[in-house]
């Protein structure tokens, strides 16, 4: 009978990885329990997002928490598609995970500038500061949706490639979702200054995740 060789890969560094994303979310509903609370019913309501986007709610302590949330968990979440697909790598599976993290906030963070650059370059702060605070909400909505995810794949069971693949399928529509209801918000706004908005979707909203792809690959 020919021996099996069974891989165990330690998960300790993943378990401090999701203990930070459970302690950055209690640090803000600790903050401020209300707006938590409207915030973790985002998909059923637009409350949190009606109320919090005016004023420069983008630069609070508080969307700062869950921006973090966001990058923590859907960094891992990349790492283990990574390790599904099996993409090989010589890199230590924490330092890969790092780079993919220290990566995507690079990425999110150079996203933020440069729009919030042309918003003042073409005087449309109010416009895109609504815009950001609005698409990075609902994107921090789905780290805190991977979260439980990641517990799963992790914890109790590995996903086939297929159920990776419709998975990562079903993100990606939800995110196309969430940015054509913005779109259809400002329609009257496109539609006047439509080559300007295609070039925002080439540079802005599709070059930015596929240098992240390529730079990670």
């Amino acid at each position: 009978m020919e021996v099996i060789t069974r891989e165990i890969i330690s998960t300790d560094w993943i378990t401090i990885v999701i203990l930070m994303c459970f302690v950055l979310l209690a640090t803000a509903k600790l903050m401020n329990s209300a707006r938590f609370s409207e915030f973790v019913m985002l998909f059923n309501t637009n409350k949190y997002v009606v109320l919090n986007q005016k004023g420069n709610k983008l630069s609070t302590f508080f969307n700062g928490v869950l921006i973090l949330v966001q990058v923590l968990s859907v960094s891992l979440f990349i790492y283990l598609c990574l390790d599904v697909l099996q993409w090989q790598s010589d890199t230590v599976d924490v330092i890969l995970y790092l780079k993919i993290a220290s990566l995507y906030l690079f990425v999110l963070i150079c996203k933020i500038l440069v729009e919030k650059i042309i918003s003042a370059i073409f005087s449309i702060e109010i416009l895109i500061e609504d815009y950001l605070f609005y698409k990075l909400s609902y994107r921090n909505f789905l780290g805190v949706i991977l979260l439980p995810l990641n517990l799963l794949f992790i914890y109790t069971t590995k996903p086939s490639k297929i159920v990776l693949i419709i998975l990562i399928a079903s993100l990606l529509i939800l995110n196309l979702i969430i940015l054509f209801s913005v779109y259809k918000k400002n329609e009257n706004i496109i539609l006047n200054h439509s080559l300007y908005f295609i070039l925002y979707l080439c540079a802005l909203e599709i070059a930015p995740y596929f240098m992240l792809y390529k730079l990670i690959i």
